[in-house]
C-alpha cells in the first residue's frame, strides 16, 4: 500500500488518532503492509489502548479502505495526507499534526496566501463584533485568508467579515465535515464554500464529538495560520488555549484591547500584559509581516454628502455600532431621513451592515 492509503485507512478506524498512528509508525510492525500484518503483532504493541488495537485488527483491510474512499466520494468530501503536496506547509511542523485532513472546498488556498486566525468569545459584545468584522474585512481585502472555528460569536463574525474582502475564509471544525456544528451555522458553512473557502477537520465521517475535540481543533486552527488574533475573550476562555498553541508553534499572537471593566476583555488585556502585540488598527498586524497597505482608496469629500449623512457618520464613528433606532434617538432625525441617508452611505461603501439593521464604519 502507498503511505497515503495507510494514513487514510487508519484515520477512519474508530478510536485511532494522529498520535496512535505515530506510535504505529514507530513500532516494529510493517507499517506500509499493515493490512497483512499479523493480528498478534498489533495486539502486542505497547502504549496503545487495547480497545483501539482491537479496532485496528478488525478494520485493517483493503475492503475497508475501499469503503472509506467510497463514503468520502458519496459525501463530496476530499482528503489530503501529511505526505501530500497540498497538505498545508505550516501544519506539517507542529507537535502532533493530523496525518489526514478531511475537507470541502479548495485546500490550495492555504498554499498561496498569508493566513491569519481570528478567535474570541461566543457571547461577544457589540464592540467585539465590530472589531471582528472590520479586522477580517480589512485583512481579507489585502488577500489574506481568515481562519476561524465556525463557532457562534467572534468566529462567525470573522468569517462574515472576510466575505466583504477579497481573501478566502477557512473554517476548522471540531466535528466531521459531514456533521457541521453548531447546526445554526449551516448556512454560514454553505456561504464559506460558495465564496471558494474551505471547511476542514481531522475527523472522518461519523466521528463522535467529544469536548476534547475542541482543544485538539485549536492546535490545527493556529497551526495552519501565520498568526492569531484574539478579538475578545474572558479570563478563562478557549481562545486563550489557541493563543497558547500559537506561542508553542512559533506563531505571532495579537490581541485586541478592551474595556478594563468588561469581563469579556480580561483575557485579551492579560495577553497584552504577557507580551501579545496590541492591535489598535490593521497596521499593527501588517507590519509584523512587512505588508504594505495600498492607500489609493477613494478619499472622503464632505461636499458629496448631506448634513444628515455627515451627522450619522460622526455618530457611528463615535459609538462604534448603532441600530437604526439608536441613530434616530441620538440624531433626533426621523426614521425616513435616517433610512435614506443610511442607504446612501451603504451604497458609497462608507458604512457596513454588521447585523440586522446595525451599522458600523467601513474602516
Amino acid at each position: 500500500m502507498i503511505l497515503s492509503d495507510v494514513y487514510l485507512l487508519l484515520s477512519a478506524i474508530p478510536g485511532v488518532c494522529s498520535l496512535t498512528i505515530s506510535k504505529l509508525e514507530d513500532s516494529d510492525i510493517d507499517f506500509l503492509n499493515i493490512v497483512d500484518e499479523k493480528d498478534s503483532k498489533i495486539i502486542n504493541i505497547k502504549n496503545i489502548n487495547s480497545n483501539i488495537k482491537k479496532n485496528i485488527v478488525k478494520y485493517k483491510s483493503k475492503a475497508y479502505l475501499d469503503e472509506v474512499k467510497s463514503s468520502l466520494e458519496k459525501n463530496s468530501i476530499k482528503y489530503v495526507c501529511i505526505n501530500d503536496y497540498d497538505y498545508p506547509n505550516n501544519l506539517k511542523n507542529i507537535y502532533n499534526p493530523p496525518k489526514v485532513l478531511f475537507y470541502k472546498g479548495d485546500i490550495k488556498v492555504l498554499k498561496n496566501s498569508i493566513s491569519i486566525a481570528m478567535v474570541g468569545a461566543r457571547k461577544c459584545t457589540q464592540y467585539g463584533k465590530y472589531c471582528a468584522i472590520n479586522l477580517a474585512k480589512e485583512l481579507s481585502n489585502l488577500g489574506i485568508n481568515i481562519i476561524s472555528g465556525l463557532a457562534m460569536g467572534i468566529d462567525s463574525y470573522s468569517h462574515e467579515g472576510s466575505f466583504l474582502g477579497k481573501g478566502k475564509t477557512i473554517a476548522v471544525i471540531a466535528s466531521s465535515v459531514d456533521n457541521i456544528m453548531p447546526k445554526i451555522n449551516l448556512k454560514l458553512a454553505d456561504k464559506i464554500l460558495q465564496n471558494n473557502g474551505v471547511i476542514l477537520s481531522e475527523y472522518y465521517i461519523g466521528h463522535k464529538v467529544h469536548p476534547s475535540n475542541f482543544v485538539k481543533r485549536n492546535r490545527i486552527l493556529s497551526g495552519i495560520s501565520d498568526g492569531v488574533i484574539v478579538v475578545e475573550a474572558a479570563k478563562k476562555s478557549g481562545s486563550l488555549i489557541t493563543a497558547d498553541f500559537s506561542l508553542e508553534q512559533g506563531r505571532s499572537v495579537f490581541s485586541v484591547p478592551g474595556n478594563i471593566n468588561s469581563t469579556m476583555s480580561q483575557g485579551c488585556n492579560d495577553l497584552i500584559k504577557q507580551g501579545a502585540k496590541l492591535v489598535s488598527s490593521i497596521d499593527d498586524i501588517l507590519e509584523e509581516y512587512n505588508i504594505i497597505k495600498n492607500n489609493n482608496e477613494n478619499k472622503f469629500d464632505k461636499k458629496y454628502f448631506s448634513e444628515y449623512s455627515l451627522k450619522i457618520l460622526d455618530i457611528i464613528k463615535e459609538k462604534g455600532v448603532l441600530s437604526i433606532d439608536e441613530i434616530c434617538e441620538v440624531t433626533k432625525f426621523d426614521i425616513k431621513t435616517v433610512n435614506a441617508n443610511i442607504n446612501e452611505l451603504l451604497l458609497k461603501d462608507f458604512i457596513i451592515e454588521v447585523d440586522n439593521r446595525n451599522y458600523s464604519l467601513n474602516v
